[in-house]
């Protein structure tokens, strides 16, 4: 059987629009839909009186309920099932990302403890986690960020294949300084290095899906901003994330950490593995 999509539920509305990218995901890639929530795992409480006793539910169950009963307006043929897991919801996140096709959270950037969680995951999840900020376009191309870097392959492949099922194009973004590579020669020169560097990137993804239109955006320029611009006519930022790191070593990239705050459109961050 397929991995689930894996999408992470709350009470604040940036989880109705996580929610409804991954029912969406789950739809067009056939595969099942697992709706995950950190919280209360009391058993029911019996109320009233006689020998038929109304059970009341917890503030989670009614929570993942509602959650279920979008899927099942949404789309009736996606197969859900659902968790209530105790536990701080970022370590319950990472740790279901090694039995997920991807994890999907949502962050519209106005809660620190939203963002927070958002880092912590994409920095030690196991598998790609999306954050969704927006509704995508489903005709705009998917912007891939670029810096040379072994995850950046990874990040390419899951940009490709994205493309490829969404019968879009890719965006290769790569922005660099002119003293960041020890090229000698002129600035023409340089910018051929830094154009190898995307193109090497980019070898083996293309391979897989010869028929995926590819562009290359090679500039001088502050990656962030740059990203950040792409993404305004993107319907999927992909970038990579710099390692998963142990109790103290959770640094994300900063780049990627970056876009998950500002990007316009939903953010992919890709693990090396």
């Amino acid at each position: 059987m397929s991995k689930p999509i894996v999408v992470g539920v709350n009470s604040q509305p940036d989880s109705d629009i996580a929610l409804e990218w991954a029912i969406a995901e789950a739809a067009h890639r056939k595969v099942p839909l697992l709706i995950l929530h950190a919280g209360e795992v009391a058993p029911l409480r019996a109320v009233g009186r006689g020998p038929l006793l109304e059970k009341t539910r917890t503030s989670s169950e009614l929570l993942v309920d509602k959650a279920i009963a979008v899927v099942q307006a949404m789309n009736k043929d996606i197969s859900v099932s659902s968790v209530i897991a105790p536990g701080e919801p970022a370590d319950v996140l990472i740790g279901w990302s090694t039995d997920a096709l991807m994890l999907v959270l949502g962050n519209r950037g106005r809660s620190p403890l939203l963002s927070s969680v958002g880092a912590k995951v994409t920095a030690q999840a196991r598998c790609p986690v999306i954050i969704v900020r927006s509704t995508p376009s489903r005709y705009a191309p998917v912007v891939l960020g670029v810096d040379g870097s072994p995850v950046s392959k990874a990040a390419a492949a899951f940009a490709f294949d994205y493309a490829a099922r969404h019968s879009t194009g890719v965006r290769a973004v790569h922005t660099w300084h002119r003293s960041s590579l020890p090229v000698s020669g002129d600035l023409p020169a340089q910018r051929r290095a830094h154009l190898r560097v995307v193109t090497e990137t980019l070898a083996d993804a293309h391979d897989q899906h010869p028929k995926v239109p590819a562009c290359v955006v090679s500039t001088i320029g502050n990656a962030r901003d740059v990203l950040r611009d792409e993404s305004m006519q993107a319907q999927l930022l992909v970038v990579g994330t710099h390692g998963h790191g142990g109790k103290s070593g959770l640094l994300l990239g900063s780049v990627s950490q970056a876009m998950m705050r500002t990007a316009s459109c939903p953010v992919a961050v890709v693990p090396s593995i």
